[in-house]
């Protein structure tokens, strides 16, 4: 129970692969003027929800010389539970996502694919020595696991529902979906000089505190070029257009305030709101226009 509540938070994870899977379900239901609302979308969103369960058990293996070091109150390191638990909690994990997607295969080689990239960030790609002293190189290997997941989610729908997307129309709306999280995880490792634990690698540590800064709000500013594609090839949702950009302006500024004059240790806590409000006010709008059609 110690580890569900201060690291593993089943709760959170499995909010946001429903709101995740909503939010596409209700995009093919408006792109498709489909009229008859189906709880088939839950399959994929559960299917998601193990995997990113999978992700954050399996990160306490890779992370375990570094939370004795810097985080030994953490459950593993302070001894009130032990790796070999989740052992046994991942291959629980994985048995069951298996055996639920072979049950409900519309998606199966989809699903395959998003389990094996995961099961591999967990052994870091077999190059630890490499992956493991470099955040930068980190998150350009561990990042593409939003796109194996959601891609998955996007063809299971699709396929579930009998109808089809180009290529651009997938590819903008899972970057919709992850963007916000590349600028949450920068922001997130981003430290005052002064707040850094000598020893212990951020993105700060790498590329300086004004540097890992630009490196957050590059992620924003892809994020609203993203945005203009997609809602181009969605018009029934050309007016988030205002809304998105006032939002995705006001990180800017905030990132901008941040690095001239910070007042916080980072922004993570913005960021969180930052990356909530980035779907949350879709999702409304796209439930307003679904009741309404």
């Amino acid at each position: 129970m110690c580890y569900c509540k201060e690291q593993l938070e089943p709760v959170s994870r499995l909010f946001l692969s429903v709101v995740v899977t909503l939010f596409i379900y209700l995009v093919l239901m408006l792109d498709f003027k489909l009229t008859n609302f189906q709880w088939n979308f839950l399959i994929p969103a559960f299917s998601t929800f193990l995997l990113l369960l999978y992700y954050r058990v399996s990160d306490e293996f890779k992370d375990f010389k570094t939370d004795q070091q810097f985080f030994p109150d953490r459950p593993i390191p302070s001894g009130r539970l032990f790796l070999a638990d989740l052992k046994v909690m991942l291959m629980g994990l994985s048995s069951f996502s298996l055996l639920f997607n072979f049950y409900f295969p519309s998606a199966l080689k989809e699903f395959l694919l998003a389990f094996v990239f995961t099961v591999l960030m967990g052994k870091w790609f077999f190059m630890e020595k490499i992956i493991s002293k470099n955040r930068l190189i980190a998150f350009i290997t561990h990042a593409p696991v939003g796109f194996f997941l959601y891609w998955y989610t996007e063809i299971y729908l699709l396929n579930d529902l009998g109808v089809s997307w180009d290529l651009a129309e997938k590819c903008t709306l899972i970057a919709f979906i992850v963007l916000p999280g590349f600028t949450w995880e920068i922001l997130r490792k981003t430290y005052l000089p002064q707040d850094e634990m000598p020893g212990y690698q951020i993105y700060s540590t790498m590329l300086g505190f004004k540097g890992s800064l630009a490196f957050g709000a590059l992620w924003v500013v892809l994020t609203i070029l993203n945005n203009f594609l997609m809602l181009g090839l969605f018009e029934f949702m050309d007016l988030l257009c205002t809304p998105l950009l006032l939002l995705n302006t006001a990180l800017l500024v905030v990132i901008l305030m941040h690095g001239l004059r910070p007042r916080l240790k980072n922004l993570k806590p913005i960021a969180e709101v930052y990356m909530a409000l980035h779907l949350l006010i879709p999702i409304g709008f796209l439930i307003y226009k679904v009741v309404v059609q």
